[in-house]
């Protein structure tokens, strides 16, 4: 390869480690705000998981949704990316929603998937799996809570038409600062355990809150601002987990970038000094074949 050649190449190599350090850092400021806004939800769940405290204290006891048989009737939510450069993530969530249904021996025809991603929809109708309701994922903040109150409305009306009485989340998280893992969560039924232990559980203080609405009507409405927030720190997480597996994924290519980019600058300049090297040769040649 010519010098010239090469010197194109590496300009063009350049600009793709520019490139690519740009999306690093996209990346990276990206998982800073879902994360910011998980934590910005923390003191919200505290105060409803307080006013579901008093409630239980109250004599208030949650009612099972069940379709009149007692049947154990299945929407997975499969929240995946639209984006690339993040390897397996949406394969990952299909070969871990089909080994559930394996171990749980539960048919296909039997469960609901209400797919977030367009790219995960396409691999899980592929893969057989009875798609309920499908849409794409924005990786904007600002969207997060408008997408969650979506799919609370999908929910409802599975529930309503589908008779569904549990509804399991699969999505990715980070962990610390190493590793993105994939969870499934039940977010429906609310854990047995969790309304035992705030049963049992004494309040804080002695200013105990009185309530004079209608308890049940509120209950309905804790529910269902609970699943709100739940599926909001969900999609966040996910998109925090998306972007870091994309950053480290940049972060790779970006080395791979440079040790090429050490190999062709030392490749250009060897060729360079071939080339000056070959020009006085051919200065001497001919100023000898002169004398």
């Amino acid at each position: 390869m010519s010098a010239e050649a090469l010197q194109k190449r590496i300009k063009t190599t350049q600009e793709l480690r520019d490139i690519v350090n740009n999306m690093n850092m996209l990346s990276s400021v990206s998982i800073w705000q879902y994360e910011r806004a998980n934590k910005a939800l923390d003191k919200y769940r505290r105060n409803l998981r307080n006013a579901f405290h008093a409630l239980m204290l109250h004599g208030m006891e949650p009612q099972s949704v069940t379709d009149g048989n007692g049947v154990a009737r299945y929407l997975y939510i499969l929240i995946g990316t639209d984006n690339g450069m993040v390897g397996k993530f949406n394969k990952e969530i299909i070969e871990k929603v089909r080994a559930d249904m394996r171990a749980r021996k539960q048919q296909r025809k039997d469960v609901l998937f209400l797919v977030i991603g367009k790219r995960l929809a396409a691999l899980a109708e592929q893969a057989g799996l009875n798609v309920y309701y499908a849409a794409g994922i924005s990786n904007s903040v600002k969207i997060v809570g408008s997408m969650s109150e979506s799919i609370l409305l999908k929910i409802d009306e599975a529930v309503l038409r589908e008779h569904i009485n549990h509804v399991v989340v699969y999505s990715h998280r980070r962990v610390g600062n190493t590793s993105v893992v994939l969870d499934s969560r039940q977010i429906m039924p609310y854990d047995k355990d969790m309304w035992k232990n705030l049963r049992e559980k004494k309040w804080d203080t002695n200013n105990f809150p009185m309530i004079s609405s209608d308890k049940k009507r509120l209950f309905s409405a804790l529910i269902k601002e609970g699943l709100l927030i739940a599926m909001i720190r969900l999609l966040n997480s996910s998109l925090a987990a998306e972007h870091y597996t994309r950053m480290t994924n940049m972060q790779e290519a970006e080395k791979n970038i440079d040790a090429n980019l050490e190999l062709m600058n030392l490749a250009y300049q060897q060729q360079r000094q071939e080339n000056i090297t070959d020009e006085l040769i051919d200065i001497i040649s001919g100023a000898e074949a002169m004398a």
